[in-house]
C-alpha cells in the first residue's frame, strides 16, 4: 500500500503541527498566569462544550495537536481524517490546518463524545 503522503508532505504537516503546539502552549501558560481565559479561547476559535473553563479547552486542543502529530510520525492512517466518518481531509485542506480533525458535513463546532 502506497502512503497517504510524501515525505515532503509528511515533513511540512509535522511543522505546522508543531506551530500549532507551541501557540496552544504559550496560549496555556497566559492562562495560568492570569491572563483573560476566554479572550484567548476566542482568539483561537476554540470549539468546546459548554461550561467548560478556558484551560481546559486550550489543553484538550494542545492533545489534540500532540496525538495528530503522533499519528502523523507514526505512519496512522488516522492522521488526516475525519473523527466522525473517516473521509480523507485530503493534501491541500491539511496543508493549511494540519491539526484538522472534521470533514465539512462535520463541522469543528460539534463537540466529540
Amino acid at each position: 500500500m502506497e502512503p497517504r503522503f510524501t515525505d515532503v508532505e509528511r515533513a511540512a504537516l509535522r511543522v505546522g503541527l508543531l506551530r500549532r503546539g507551541r501557540e496552544l502552549a504559550t496560549r496555556l501558560a497566559d492562562i495560568m498566569a492570569g491572563k483573560d481565559g476566554d479572550a484567548i479561547v476566542r482568539a483561537l476559535a476554540l470549539a468546546a462544550k459548554p461550561g467548560a473553563r478556558p484551560a481546559e479547552i486550550v489543553r484538550f486542543a494542545l492533545e489534540q495537536v500532540e496525538e495528530r502529530r503522533r499519528w502523523l510520525d507514526a505512519g496512522d492512517d488516522r492522521y488526516g481524517r475525519c473523527d466522525a466518518c473517516g473521509v480523507d481531509l485530503g493534501a491541500l485542506a491539511l496543508g493549511q490546518m494540519p491539526w484538522a480533525d472534521r470533514c465539512q458535513a462535520h463541522p469543528p463546532g460539534a463537540y466529540r463524545p
